[in-house]
């Protein structure tokens, strides 16, 4: 599968797919595809993929494109303004992605949802479900801005808006933290948790949350020109 990512501040996915080969992604968001293309929506895992994906809050089904004759082409858009980051997981291993980071992958990847018990991601405003990816293909996610990426030593810490966390590789260890001081907690504006990442492994960052981007809008709503 070879792919190309075109433009600058609101970037998209082109894939060419050979016979043989297919992609999938989640619902809305396909940009393009030519004409022999097969597309094919379906929700892998039954009703208990489906219930975890719908718990995560992604798509409940998933659609699949695949080369039926000759070479495809299919194009995906990301749902902000912001840049695609290719993923070759052989050699980054399985990752884990904020719920609406995913955007498309090669079949050969493996997706799901995982339900976590700790409290501490539901507080940090991930909720108690993330996707990880897996397997021997390529993933794409969709990073709202500019891509952020950190790199992690073992034991070396980061604390991080939990609304800017885009992914991180398996090895990053997770927990929430209470904002230190009652006025940095009340009036900062940065809510009231900010998440402790600590290594070994690679961090991506969103540089602009969707919430923020809502609040300045808010600003100018209704507002005369």
């Amino acid at each position: 599968m070879d792919y190309r990512i075109h433009g600058t501040t609101m970037q998209t996915l082109e894939v060419r797919l050979e016979p043989g080969e297919s992609v999938f992604s989640e619902a809305g968001c396909l940009l393009a595809m030519t004409p022999g293309t097969y597309m094919e929506t379906r929700a892998p895992g039954g009703l208990a993929g489906m219930f975890r994906r719908a718990l995560s809050g992604n798509s409940v089904f998933l659609t699949y494109y695949r080369a039926a004759r000759g070479e495809s082409v299919v194009q995906f858009t990301t749902r902000m303004p912001g840049h695609i980051l290719a993923l070759p997981l052989r050699q980054y291993g399985r990752v884990i992605a904020e719920r609406h980071s995913f955007l498309c992958a090669e079949s050969t990847v493996d997706y799901g949802v995982e339900v976590t018990l700790n409290i501490g991601r539901f507080l940090g405003g991930n909720g108690l479900a993330l996707t990880h990816l897996a397997g021997d293909g390529m993933a794409f996610l969709s990073i709202d801005g500019e891509i952020v990426e950190r790199d992690l030593a073992r034991g070396e810490s980061l604390l991080v808006h939990p609304g800017h966390i885009a992914a991180f590789t398996d090895g990053i260890d997770y927990r929430v933290q209470l904002m230190q001081g009652v006025a940095n907690m009340l009036f900062s504006g940065d809510g009231l948790f900010l998440v402790e990442l600590t290594g070994p492994g690679r961090v991506w960052l969103h540089s602009v949350t969707v919430h923020n981007l809502i609040h300045i809008i808010q600003e100018y709503w209704g507002s005369p020109r």
